[in-house]
């Protein structure tokens, strides 16, 4: 732990640390138990536009992002090694132009995709999208397969400086809990008694008015409501934020003066089954102070966050922010540096988005006591960028997951300190604008409480990815995913004093080849192939994705 002390002890050199404010979050949540034998969930089949996805299980430590705000790869394509839960769909990319996809896959995999807009104009925009995507393998049972819907609709409105738009998402995903030993059941295996639906929509208004020159009051409001249902829960959400900045004119010796600050309303309710609603408020206030004093450029300023809920006493949390940063060589290496924390709302919506095979869970809210880091970032000309960060994260309640020994083999959540050193690195080069390739990974060391291990949390995580542009007429592009060794822990909470087990899943590599072909302007042809390997590798334990899957189609633009 030598390396973490190092790295804590960087950040506290910074100019000024205040004490943040601190009060637990004790029994204003509640644990959720689910004892049924529920429905399951479906296993990964593909990736790029042609697939479901859950944003690669991108190592996003559950419901804790500490990850750095620098310039990651870009990949274009999605990887999705494992079960296609893209639960939270949140393609808001607005396109000039309507297509229309179908395509088929050999676990017996359709796809049909529809996206409708009014084309490239400068004062409104307006469409719909649907995707439709299922997969009936037989394999295990069938048990991994799944049935997706994802719609959208959406409508802007744009002046010179504002924007005035609305979207509309529903998504309804069905999958099994496929983990089981189907032997033990005989013939009393019911398919469906494994089966989950997860039934989500989600409507946003948003508004934002940016006026050019400084003195004047920018601002990006959003408005939000949320319903996530699944099995027999359902929580509803709705959040209020805005986003003001102002520009200030030059003040001595400092330059490119901003005040900003958002602003943040949020009220949940989480109701399960018969058990009474209960509901949760949160406020958020995040002001800054940036400005440049000599090369050196200073973000300043405080996340505070206040917590409150029914026969509760309100809870209050505060946390300095500090970004420093300098320029090694001018205009080719930067060096920064920072620090900062935060409390967070734990959601079911989040937990599932994580893992869903999912149970049972505690919806305790996460704490961020600190997180700090010291990185380079540098760009060589328009053809290469990169990067290279060490950051230190000391969390409370995060969210661990352990397999429970019950018929499904579905997991629940381990609520604890966490402390985490990670090491990231990440490059871009352009060898020309018809050939891209990124690479990015991210090493982990975690010291966590009361327990030995971080379970089912990656040792490492890294991705890559190619992309050609072949007289632009064929665009091939090659895609990998690697993950490193993850520990495991498995109990049976049907016992008062369960004696765990231990055991450790193998790191993984998963590599994608799509290729898309333009036959005519309006006509094209995709072939995507994903598991190139046929692993059948583990990203949760006992459940193994699919092997090699393939899924081809045509798009027609109009």
């Amino acid at each position: 732990m030598q390396t973490k002390h190092f790295v804590v002890s960087l950040a506290l050199i910074m100019p000024f640390l205040t004490q943040a404010q601190t009060e637990k979050d004790s029994s204003t949540n509640r644990q959720v138990v689910i004892e049924e034998i529920y429905k399951p969930k479906f296993q990964d089949v593909q990736k790029i536009e042609s697939v479901p996805v859950v944003e690669k299980p991108s190592l996003k430590l559950p419901i804790f992002d500490y990850q750095i705000k620098a310039h990651q790869v870009s990949t274009e394509k999605i990887i999705s090694p494992i079960p296609a839960v893209d639960l939270p769909y949140t393609n808001t990319t607005i396109m000039p132009f309507s297509f229309a996809k179908l395509g088929y896959g050999n676990l017996k995999t359709p796809l049909a995709e529809i996206y409708l807009s009014n084309g490239a104009d400068q004062k409104f925009s307006y469409g719909g999208h649907y995707k439709f995507l299922q997969t009936n393998s037989q394999y295990n049972n069938g048990l991994a397969d799944f049935t997706q819907h994802n719609g959208r609709l959406f409508a802007s409105a744009f002046t010179k400086t504002s924007e005035l738009g609305l979207q509309l998402n529903y998504n309804q995903h069905q999958y099994y809990f496929y983990g089981i030993d189907t032997s033990k059941f005989k013939n009393e295996f019911n398919r469906d008694s494994l089966k989950r639906s997860i039934q989500n929509f989600d409507a946003q208004v948003k508004y934002s008015n940016q006026p050019n020159g400084s003195g004047k009051l920018k601002h990006h409001t959003k408005l939000n409501y949320n319903q996530f249902g699944i099995d027999k829960a359902l929580e509803q959400d709705y959040a209020i934020s805005s986003k003001l900045s102002l520009s200030l004119k030059k003040m001595g010796e400092l330059k490119n003066g901003k005040l900003s600050s958002v602003l943040g309303f949020d009220y949940t309710s989480f109701k399960l089954d018969t058990n009474p609603k209960y509901n949760r408020t949160f406020l958020q206030i995040d002001p800054r102070f940036e400005f440049d004093l000599n090369k050196v450029h200073l973000n300043l300023g405080f996340n505070a966050m206040f917590f409150m809920q029914a026969k509760q006493p309100s809870q209050n949390y505060i946390n300095p922010v500090i970004h420093v940063s300098y320029p090694i060589l001018e205009g080719i290496a930067k060096l920064y540096a920072g620090i900062d924390g935060r409390y967070k709302k734990q959601s079911l919506k989040q937990l599932i988005g994580t893992n869903p095979f999912l149970n049972q869970y505690d919806l305790l809210n996460t704490y961020e006591n600190i997180k700090t880091h010291l990185g380079v970032s540098s760009k060589f000309g328009s053809k290469a960028d990169g990067l290279f960060e060490i950051a230190y994260a000391d969390v409370s309640n995060m969210p661990l997951f352990v397999s429970k020994n019950d018929s499904l083999n579905s997991f629940t959540t381990l609520m604890t300190q966490v402390s985490v050193l990670k090491f990231s690195t990440a490059i871009n080069y352009a060898l020309t604008d018809k050939i891209k390739w990124g690479l990015s990974g991210n090493f982990y060391n975690y010291d966590v409480s009361n327990q030995t291990e971080a379970w089912q949390m990656p040792s490492f995580d890294a991705k890559s990815n190619l992309s050609l542009n072949i007289k632009d007429k064929c665009f091939p592009h090659l895609d990998i995913l690697a993950f490193g060794t993850q520990q495991q822990k498995t109990e049976d909470l049907s016992k008062v004093n369960p004696t765990p087990k231990y055991s450790t899943i193998k790191p993984f590599c998963d590599i994608s080849l799509g290729v898309d072909y333009k036959i005519k302007n309006r006509y094209s042809a995709f072939i995507q192939a994903n598991n190139l390997l046929n692993n059948r590798y583990q990203r949760w334990y006992n459940y193994p994705v699919y092997g090699l899957n393939v899924i081809a189609g045509l798009t027609v633009k109009f």
